[in-house]
């Protein structure tokens, strides 16, 4: 294939893998390559034959910085990095089983591709911030700012918590909401143990309001904290289908 290339020459071949699903399916697709001038620029969002490492790899351009090629497989996570010289071959056709012939410079695939990469890369977004490590960071910034909501003098600030929404009192629907994802950042800490991340984000909904009883700007309300044993009852149910998944670590 590479000599092929070398001497300009376009290569049909049979693709393998779901690297590149839905656009290209390695369960019976073939692909014809054609081969790249030695200073030809490659082009973001096209898809391109590389090498990296001790394997060749058809993926697609997702962006160049710095002379770093970054590619990415339409159904993939992990990125490569590569420099100009590594990457060998532009895809041009995709040939489905059938015999059918799929421009890849056409505009179906050009618009199938954006939407294909846009929500890949949502995806991948979404699982990076909900990734373990990123939800230890955010369980930080959450509690402090737990802290800051239950414990700050707020009734200064002149909001109207004794309004009524749903024919619930402002006050304790935020104590609620405010403590819904309590549960869902003990998890980490706790190794997914269901009924002890239960009773600890109860124990801290209790703390939280006994404490205000303590500070003389702030009191304690029973219907606080039936609001917030509410809204951490909720966050538990929400997260137990992933805890009997996924059970420990």
């Amino acid at each position: 294939m590479c000599e092929r290339l070398k001497a300009g020459q376009t290569v049909t071949m049979l693709f393998g893998g779901d690297s590149m699903l839905p656009m290209i399916n390695g369960n019976g697709d073939k692909i014809r390559l054609r081969p790249l001038d030695a200073d030809e620029k490659c082009i973001p969002g096209k898809v391109y034959l590389f090498f990296d490492g001790n394997h060749y790899i058809i993926h697609r351009l997702m962006r160049i910085s710095n002379g770093v090629y970054d590619f990415r497989g339409d159904n993939c996570y992990k990125h490569e990095h590569v420099r100009r010289q590594d990457v060998l071959a532009q895809l041009m056709t995709v040939i489905r089983p059938s015999g059918e012939e799929v421009d890849c410079e056409g505009e179906w695939w050009t618009k199938r591709s954006r939407k294909v990469v846009l929500r890949r890369t949502v995806k991948n977004t979404v699982a990076k911030v909900a990734s373990r490590k990123a939800r230890k960071r955010w369980a930080v910034l959450y509690f402090i700012l737990l802290a800051v909501l239950m414990w700050a003098p707020l009734n200064g600030l002149g909001l109207p918590l004794d309004n009524f929404v749903f024919g619930l009192r402002l006050d304790h629907l935020l104590h609620g909401l405010v403590f819904i994802p309590c549960p869902f950042f003990l998890m980490d800490f706790l190794k997914r143990r269901k009924v002890l991340i239960l009773f600890m984000a109860l124990a801290i909904g209790l703390f939280t309001e006994f404490i205000q009883y303590l500070l003389p700007y702030r009191g304690f309300d029973v219907n606080d904290l039936i609001g917030n044993s509410l809204g951490i009852l909720l966050g538990w149910i929400a997260i137990l289908p992933f805890l009997l998944r996924h059970p420990k670590y």
